[in-house]
């Protein structure tokens, strides 16, 4: 496509801008049915609400990378218009066969293709954690979370049962369900830990990709979430089997109270990780200090 000036050069911001916002808005029209629908299904569904984090963290690392705008030449792509029509095929295959992750992956191509359309494929190669992240706004399919979910919660139940029996608290189990002391706790599809891990994920590839940090750690961080998130969502578990145990009349306070605390502490185990990794002088940044 014919060039609109250099943006690091001096060129015309304003045409730049222009282009943009009038993408925006003849997106917003041709995918306003698939994009009100993931707001929806994220407003209406808290393991899925993750979504709402998913432009936060695009803008955050589009921001870190800002200074990186100077050196893209202003220079569409025709890969951009290519990229909108893929979308709006991607879209109009998932809505006939009701396929509805495909649906909603439509907006997400066709917005790439806009960026592509007015700044050229350079964007992607130079933001690529923040353009990636954008496919995160498609929310998981109900049948692929249960494949996920049922184990999770079935070794959430074993793994609390293990630790009770550790602590010597009389407990037996039922599948999912568990006898302490005479009084029935259920661990229901709330305490699977799926409702950590993927706003755990979300903050932590976040934060990987905010510091210069080398490819092989960056990967390392993100694997050991998935474990770290189990490990908290049990220590959640323990105290809340015992309080609905002892004292019901707080079970669901601590219950709650665990769920908030639950990503802080995920965040700090894993930073404390890449902190032993520097103190054994594992390689871990890209680069360092003098004298550091």
């Amino acid at each position: 496509m014919s060039g609109r000036g250099s943006i690091g050069r001096g060129g015309d911001q304003g045409a730049i801008i222009g282009w943009i916002v009038a993408g925006l808005v003849l997106w917003l029209v041709a995918f306003r049915a698939p994009i009100e629908d993931v707001l929806e299904v994220a407003r209406g569904d808290i393991d899925r609400s993750y979504v709402f984090l998913v432009p936060f963290v695009s803008a955050f690392l589009f921001y870190l990378r800002r200074s990186r705008f100077r050196s893209l030449d202003g220079r569409g792509a025709w890969a951009g218009p290519l990229l909108i029509l893929a979308g709006l095929a991607v879209g109009s295959y998932g809505f006939d066969r009701d396929h509805i992750a495909l649906w909603h992956a439509g907006p997400v191509f066709a917005f790439i293709g806009i960026l592509v359309t007015v700044f050229g494929t350079a964007i992607v190669t130079r933001f690529l954690p923040a353009v990636f992240v954008l496919f995160l706004l498609v929310p998981i399919p109900g049948f692929l979370r249960q494949e996920v979910a049922q184990p999770l919660q079935s070794m959430a139940a074993q793994v609390t049962v293990g630790i009770l029996e550790l602590l010597a608290i009389p407990v037996t189990q039922s599948g999912n369900t568990l006898e302490i002391d005479g009084r029935v706790v259920a661990i229901g599809a709330a305490c699977d830990g799926m409702r950590l891990m993927l706003p755990l994920g979300l903050v932590i590839y976040g934060f990987v990709f905010s510091l210069p940090l080398q490819l092989g750690a960056r990967i390392l961080v993100l694997v050991l979430s998935v474990p770290v998130a189990i490990l908290c969502n049990v220590l959640r578990l323990v105290p809340t089997s015992i309080a609905y145990a002892y004292a019901p009349d707080i079970g669901e306070s601590v219950h709650d109270i665990g769920g908030w605390l639950m990503i802080p502490i995920a965040v700090w185990i894993l930073i404390s990780l890449l902190r032993l990794a520097t103190w054994l002088d594992l390689p871990v940044e890209r680069w360092r200090l003098v004298g550091s």
